[in-house]
């Protein structure tokens, strides 16, 4: 992918590309210089990198085919942040994935998620294995929520709902965690922020964000898709499919979904309407600045 979110102060990184099945995915395993693991040895966790990738990219996560021009490309960035006891970790995940745009060279970020509240146990004995409905462990259940919800969100640029059955696979593993983890940051279902795996899947699925995922096959099937062609209503298209996100948000305010998607597509929309006219900017601004509340002052540039 072309753009990286950085992640500094690591004390090595190695890096693994694999294709396979679905998934053409760069897999990133680094660890924070401050801490020292008690294997020390950068064996081990570039043995933990080779059984991530190994999962991500040779596991069959769906019954269709994938070509190689249609496997979901996108970035895997573990980093390692704590080592306790050997064996247990903690860590943070930054998961990107894109898609090519018809008749261009251009790919549009899909996804792009930095997860703070990765927590495992692992040992250079332990594999790790697709898990949807049997909880294996922590570490295998949470590369494979991602790998769902991945691929939930690609078929949703593709069709109308596209999505719906990886995301309930995706529900129906969070089901499957044990309530010894019910207060695993990353799976509960209370209070916090509400930006965790829990919240991705309750998000896409509410009956409150229809409009959404309406919208987001528009912004890619009938609007990005059709770009080359027809820029200027392609580019109508698109301003209409951000209009009804925007009204998404009304109806179900501040969701995580509204947040990951501003981070993977605020660049873009800037630069698609940069060539905008003065009336499409104006309207985009005001929906965006309402919706990205945090980053509003990067729509300024839109005059």
């Amino acid at each position: 992918m072309n753009k990286f979110i950085a992640v500094l102060f690591f004390m090595f990184y190695t890096i693994i590309i694999v294709e396979g099945q679905e998934m053409n995915v760069k897999v990133s395993v680094q660890t924070l210089s401050s801490i020292n693991p008690v294997s020390n040895s950068a064996s081990f966790f570039k043995d933990l990198e080779k059984k991530i990738s190994e999962l991500i990219t040779t596991t069959k996560w769906t019954n269709d085919d994938f070509t190689d021009q249609e496997k979901i490309r996108g970035s895997f960035l573990m980093t390692i942040t704590e080592a306790n006891q050997g064996s247990s970790f903690k860590a943070e995940i930054v998961f990107q994935t894109e898609r090519p745009v018809y008749s261009s060279s251009y790919s549009t970020p899909v996804i792009s998620i930095i997860d703070k509240n990765v927590s495992f146990i692992y040992s250079d004995l332990m594999p790790l294995q697709k898990t949807t409905n049997t909880f294996y462990d922590n570490l295998s259940a949470i590369i494979s929520f991602y790998m769902y919800y991945a691929l939930g969100m690609d078929y949703d640029t593709f069709s109308n709902n596209g999505g719906s059955q990886y995301f309930a696979l995706a529900q129906e593993l969070i089901a499957s965690v044990p309530s010894s983890f019910s207060g695993d940051e990353g799976w509960r279902n209370d209070g916090g922020g509400r930006t965790n795996r829990f919240w991705m899947i309750e998000n896409i699925l509410s009956p409150r964000m229809r409009q959404f995922r309406q919208a987001y096959y528009e912004y890619h099937r009938l609007s990005l898709d059709k770009m080359y062609d027809e820029s200027d209503r392609s580019r109508a298209v698109l301003l209409s499919a951000i209009t009804s996100i925007g009204q998404a948000n009304i109806e179900y305010p501040n969701t995580y979904l509204v947040q990951m998607f501003n981070d993977a597509k605020r660049d873009e929309i800037i630069e698609i309407f940069k060539l905008g006219d003065k009336g499409q900017k104006d309207k985009l601004k005001t929906i965006m600045k309402g919706i990205d509340v945090f980053k509003a002052d990067k729509y300024d540039v839109l005059n």
